[in-house]
């Protein structure tokens, strides 16, 4: 299977919009060596993306609460 055939086939699997049809088009790549490592590096980049944003949201989180926290101390 194409790498670019394979990058949509995992967006749409990831975004929840891949058809029946285009999930076992993609299982049948598993069988290819070349695809299985395509998948696995794609998946860990998408990964690793999701955990940036999550870890950046929950620092922007905790620093709002911190600063909120120095406020009401200043005020009192």
């Amino acid at each position: 299977m194409k790498k670019k055939k394979t990058a949509a086939l995992l967006q749409r699997l990831v975004q929840n919009r891949i058809s029946r049809q285009e999930f076992e088009e993609l299982l049948q790549g598993l069988e290819d060596q070349e695809t299985v490592s395509y998948l696995e590096e794609s998946m860990k980049a998408h990964f690793d993306s999701i955990m940036d944003d999550f870890e950046k949201e929950n620092r922007t989180n905790i620093e709002k609460k911190n600063l909120e926290k120095k406020e009401i101390n200043n005020a009192n």
